[in-house]
């Protein structure tokens, strides 16, 4: 891997100071997350972090490189990737009450309601027919694949109906959480987000 992966320089008229990429990330993260992926160049990137351009386009090769690895790491850190971890046997009533729940503080936290990056971004791009659309099309049916597993451990595990119809049952949850990020760039407030989390999935007969 070639050291600018790790550090990148920073212009400075004085002594030069380095960052580390995870720096770079959070704060380039951000700033997708309020303009959104075709508002923001890798100039103004570079401008705001008063790196060369050089040593950006070093690092990250493409504007695509860089937003896949911001939106990695932002799923990473997202409540959702407890969905992605779930394993047979584990509870899936209280694991969603868990995501959910969590997400509400979240949006609830955001001063700016900027809502949910990854629901945002597929929003602006998940129809276009580019590299980074199809790509952002894979993890979306990942996504729905994991749901859909979890719908059916919950089957398996008598916290949903036998006749219950697990892809279906996942997809409505999907744009229950779609809905919800829509609802919090609207300002809403934690507690009714989690009081609409708590009306839906009782209704879908999931238990805390």
């Amino acid at each position: 891997m070639m050291p600018s992966m790790n550090k990148l320089e920073k212009n400075s008229k004085g002594r030069p100071c380095t960052f580390s990429r995870e720096e770079l990330i959070n704060t380039v993260t951000e700033m997708f997350w309020e303009e959104g992926y075709k508002s923001l160049s890798l100039n103004k990137v570079a401008q705001k972090m008063g790196l060369s351009r050089t040593s950006l386009y070093n690092s990250f090769k493409t504007k695509e490189d860089l937003f896949l690895e911001c939106f990695n790491h932002y799923i990473l850190n997202s409540p959702t990737q407890k969905l992605r971890q779930h394993q047979p046997g584990q509870a899936v009533g209280e694991l969603l009450y868990t995501v959910l729940y969590e997400i509400c503080e979240k949006r609830a936290q955001d001063p700016k309601n900027r809502g949910c990056l990854v629901a945002n971004i597929y929003q602006e791009l998940l129809n276009d027919e580019t590299p980074l659309g199809q790509k952002l099309m894979e993890k979306n049916d990942a996504r729905k694949e994991n749901m859909i597993q979890i719908i059916e451990c919950a089957v398996q595990q008598k916290e949903l109906p036998q006749e219950t119809n697990t892809k279906i049952t996942a997809f409505i949850i999907l744009s229950f959480m779609t809905g919800l990020n829509a609802h919090a760039k609207s300002g809403a407030t934690e507690k009714e987000m989690k009081e609409m989390c708590r009306i839906f999935l009782k209704n879908t007969g999931l238990k805390h």
